[in-house]
């Protein structure tokens, strides 16, 4: 690694600058900072990608996202509300669409054309909306996940700082590849193999934050310049409720040295060890998002508050060092590392040393939990989980940072300016996320039963493998299939974040019917309301073969289902198109958008993703998106698939540890599925 401390004396300079901005003096010129997600310099946006694999440095043109075929996106939906929606209900949709199709449908494709044509994303932006941006609900548990690393064992406080400093100068390595653009570029490995991906949400992570404002949120982002040049880099250091800017990189200097970024990191620890309780402002990130955004406006008439919060929405990250403390007596190691990874354990614990707004929090315990919680509006997994396993792969084989050959001055903790007003809102923040936190019912769940090898073995892809178990599971403690989320990504697209790919299909109904019925033998056909129910003779000669049969029908339609959606002919994302499209040209909603059934598809009471991972002891959580549904990430291994199930213990419906069991149950049972075929052919 090049050693910058030849200029030590520049970055001295540039912490004074630093330190007179805290104390009410804001000399330091701040850099101008775009509004919009889609604010980037060329050289950033999906359409001039650089590969540094076989085709080194050549520009890669993406294709635009398509829009769906009109016909084919109101049949599917049809198709898909026939699984959750009664009969009756049904037949009311079915004259909704055939209405919407005479004049208004066509209309609106039109227009949806027009917009695909002069655009770069067509529904990017009203996604962008939709998923986050125009969601008032508090970040932590409905929208930030969180993330937990391998634990570590520590000695000593230095050791923290040691992990951290390492951390810091890996995401300086890859910042600096960003602005290089030399990220390698990514390729589809399946379905239309080596077709390249969009790569644009990488160069969304760092130095990224999302701002509160009433009714719609905005995020911010360094505005790049044409050339690449050296920039300005700080990061934030989140201790004790405090926060610490410290600046990593200078212009006339370059970057501090692992050394010095831990003697700052350890300044930071002994300082805010010995200091007062601080105000608790991180707590008022946990808000609801118009609550914060007019507290945010009490702040920001001060000066001072006002240079603070844009040194937090520059910094690279925020690093978090966390004391020990807030495990929840009744849950295992792999739960409270999550729990504290989401939301920090509670306004006892760390919950007000996290700003929830900022794209990426690192987090590092002096107990040895190590791990991160990310605002989601930004970027999807996948780049979260590339920048993270990175720092970690890069931190198990590095030395122990060597000891700076000169002190830096020690960094100052943020001042605030706290009006009666503002301090009731902290304290009304408080109140309502410790009220969330006690309300979520939470479990990291490994089941050791197999993995994705045994999975393939079935020849079936893992991912139809966990979506159809988990139709399956709720199907065992419900009786029938909600609304299913779960993301597919658009990468192969510009601008391409996520479409939805529905697995409540009448396949998968079918076959957890049959499963079901096989385990419990019916008393009789008909529902206490007369209503005539779907049942299978499956107590005969070709019991286990009819299920096979059903199971493989069942997968054959996820696997088409999730190749529309990543092939750009998706749903979800269409209809959105169509709504946004009606409501900016008509000013109101046609009646097939304010449907029951439309609600009901658009009620995700399962909401699930698939978060792989390559590190062991790795894996990422989030809360239900609705109040009495289940979210439920999976991360499969060779031999266990690790679960991350979320419910809130306020529904009387819902029931954590129940899902898990059923989930347990539903998987065995499709082991013993599948042995059966193989005992029947021996």
């Amino acid at each position: 690694m090049m050693d910058y401390r030849c200029g030590l004396v520049h970055v001295v300079s540039l912490s004074y600058l630093f330190t007179d901005s805290l104390r009410g003096n804001p000399s330091y010129a701040m850099a101008a900072w775009g509004e919009s997600l889609l604010s980037l310099s060329k050289r950033w946006l999906s359409t001039q990608l650089h590969s540094t694999d076989d085709e080194e440095f050549q520009n890669v043109q993406l294709p635009k996202l398509p829009v769906p075929d009109l016909q084919m996106t109101m049949d599917s939906y049809l198709e898909f509300a026939s699984v959750v929606v009664s009969h009756q209900q049904l037949e009311h949709s079915k004259g909704l669409v055939r209405g919407f199709m005479e004049e208004l449908g066509p209309q609106l494709q039109e227009s949806l054309l027009d917009r695909q044509k002069e655009m770069e994303n067509w529904v990017t932006e009203w996604w962008l909306d939709d998923m986050y941006l125009k969601v008032r609900l508090p970040l932590p548990i409905n929208s930030n996940p969180g993330m937990v690393f391998p634990r570590r064992h520590f000695v000593k406080m230095e050791e923290v700082a040691d992990l951290g400093a390492l951390f810091i100068d890996d995401l300086l390595d890859y910042k600096e590849m960003l602005d290089r653009g030399e990220l390698p570029l990514e390729r589809a490995t399946s379905r239309e193999k080596g077709q390249p991906l969009c790569m644009e949400q990488f160069y969304k992570l760092l130095g990224v934050c999302r701002v509160p404002e009433v009714g719609r949120d905005r995020l911010e982002m360094p505005r790049a310049g044409d050339g690449i040049e050296e920039t300005e880099e700080l990061i934030v250091v989140a201790c004790r409720n405090y926060f610490y800017p410290i600046p990593v990189k200078a212009v006339d200097r370059g970057r501090l040295t692992p050394g010095e970024i831990q003697a700052q990191l350890l300044h930071a620890l002994v300082d805010a060890a010995g200091a007062p309780p601080a105000p608790r402002v991180g707590l008022l990130t946990s808000m609801n998002r118009d609550h914060w955004a007019r507290a945010r406006e009490q702040l920001i008439k001060d000066e001072n508050n006002r240079t603070n919060l844009e040194l937090i929405s520059r910094a690279l990250c925020i690093l978090c060092l966390d004391e020990a403390g807030g495990d929840r007596a009744d849950a295992d190691a792999d739960t409270n590392a999550m729990l504290r990874a989401m939301h920090g354990a509670g306004t006892k614990h760390h919950s007000a040393n996290r700003w929830f707004d900022k794209t990426v929090q690192l987090i590092i315990s002096s107990d040895g939990t190590v791990g991160m919680c990310y605002e989601h509006s930004a970027a999807e997994g996948v780049a979260v989980i590339r920048l993270a396993e990175r720092a970690l792969a890069r931190a198990e084989v590095a030395d122990r940072p060597a000891p700076p050959p000169a002190l830096l001055p020690a960094p100052q903790s943020m001042r605030w300016k706290i009006t009666p007003d503002v301090h009731r809102s902290i304290d009304q923040a408080a109140r309502e996320l410790d009220r969330a936190i006690s309300d979520l019912d939470f479990k990291v769940y490994t089941y050791r039963g197999y993995g994705r090898e045994f999975m393939k073995s079935c020849r079936t892809s893992p991912d139809v493998y966990i979506q159809l178990a988990l139709q399956y599971a709720y199907y065992k403690m419900y009786g029938y299939l909600v609304s299913t989320y779960e993301s597919a990504s658009l990468r192969r697209f510009r601008h391409g974040r996520v479409d939805n790919i529905r697995s409540a299909h009448s396949a998968a109904d079918a076959w957890a019917a049959a499963m079901c019925a096989a385990e419990t033998p019916p008393l009789n056909d008909s529902s206490d309301d007369g209503q005539k129910k779907v049942s299978f003779n499956l107590y005969g000669v070709g019991c286990e073969q009819k299920k096979l049969e059903l199971f493989e029908e069942a997968a054959r339609k996820q696997t088409s289902i999730m190749e529309a959606n990543i092939l750009g002919k998706g749903i979800d994302n269409h209809l959105l198109g169509l709504r946004e499209a009606a409501r900016e040209t008509l000013g109101e909603l046609p009646q097939i958008f304010t449907d029951e059934t439309y609600k009901q598809m658009m009620q995700f009471k399962l909401s699930t993703s698939q978060v792989a991972t390559t590190t062991e002891g790795t894996f990422m959580g989030y809360g239900a998106v609705v109040p009495d549904g289940y979210g439920c990430s999976y991360n499969p291994k060779k031999d266990c698939v690790i679960f991350c199930i979320s419910s809130f213990s306020s529904s009387s419906v819902t029931n954590t540890e129940a899902f898990r069991q059923s989930l347990e149950e539903a998987l065995d049972s499709m082991k013993l599925m599948f042995q059966a075929k193989v005992e029947e052919k021996a």
